[in-house]
C-alpha cells in the first residue's frame, strides 16, 4: 500500500469519523438498554441496535460515493496519479473498513450481551451471529450498488431493497425449526442450518464485493 493509497483511505475515515463514533455510541447504548432485564427493553434496545447499523451503512454509501460523484469530487481524485480501477478498489476497501469498525464493535457487543448477561439464553447466539454477518453482506450490496449507480433512482431502489431484506431475513430465519426451537436453550445449537446459512452469506459477500473489480472498474464513463 503506497502513500497515496493510505492517505485516501485515511481521508474516508477522517471524513466519516463522527458518523462512526455516533453509530458506535448509539449501538452500545442500545445494547445497554437491551440488557435491562425485561422483554420490552430487550426489544427496544435490539431494534435501535439494528437500526443504527443499517442506517449507518446506507448513509456511509451515500456520503462516501453518491455524494462524492454528485459534487464532482471524483474529478479531483482522478486528477491524481490514479486510474478509475484504482479508485473503485480504494473506495470499496476504504468504505468496507469504515463500516467494519462499528460493525465489529457492535457485533462483539451483541455477542457479549448474549454470553454474559444473566438470564439471557445462549441459544440466541447462532441467530445473533447470522444476523450480524447478514448486516455486513447487506451493506456490501448497498456499497456495490452505489459504485454501479448512475442515477439517484437506482440508489434509492437499492436502499429500499436493503431495508426490506433485513426484515425478510429475520422472518425467514425465524421459521427454521433449528433456530426458533432452540432460542431459549441454555446452550447454542450449531446445526446444519446454521452452517448452511453462514456459507450462503459468506459466498454472497465474496461475489458482491468482486463485481466492482470486474464491471465498474472497466467502465469508460466514470461520472
Amino acid at each position: 500500500m503506497n502513500t497515496l493509497t493510505s492517505k485516501l483511505i485515511a481521508k474516508d475515515f477522517h471524513q466519516h469519523r463522527w458518523l462512526l463514533a455516533g453509530t458506535i455510541a448509539i449501538g452500545m447504548i442500545s445494547l445497554f438498554v437491551a440488557g435491562g432485564g425485561t422483554p420490552m427493553l430487550f426489544n427496544i434496545g435490539m431494534l435501535c441496535w439494528l437500526t443504527a447499523i443499517a442506517a449507518f451503512g446506507c448513509v456511509l454509501a451515500m456520503l462516501g460515493i453518491s455524494s462524492e460523484r454528485k459534487e464532482r469530487a471524483l474529478l479531483f481524485v482522478l486528477s491524481l496519479p490514479l486510474s478509475f480501477g484504482d479508485y473503485v478498489r480504494l473506495k470499496l476497501f476504504g468504505l468496507l473498513l469504515c463500516f467494519f469498525v462499528p460493525w465489529l464493535t457492535l457485533t462483539a457487543g451483541a455477542i457479549g450481551l448474549v454470553l454474559v448477561k444473566a438470564g439471557m439464553p445462549d441459544g440466541l447466539l447462532p441467530f445473533t451471529i447470522l444476523l450480524c454477518v447478514f448486516l455486513l453482506a447487506n451493506f456490501s450490496m448497498v456499497l456495490c450498488c452505489a459504485l454501479f449507480a448512475t442515477s439517484e433512482g437506482f440508489m434509492t431502489l437499492a436502499i429500499i431493497v436493503h431495508n426490506i431484506a433485513i426484515s425478510l431475513f429475520i422472518f425467514l430465519i425465524g421459521v427454521i425449526p433449528e433456530f426458533y426451537g432452540h432460542l431459549q436453550d441454555p446452550a447454542p445449537v450449531w446445526g446444519p442450518a446454521f452452517w448452511t446459512v453462514l456459507g450462503i452469506e459468506a459466498a454472497f459477500l465474496v461475489v458482491i464485493c468482486s463485481l466492482p473489480y470486474f464491471v465498474v472498474a472497466r467502465r469508460r464513463d466514470v461520472i
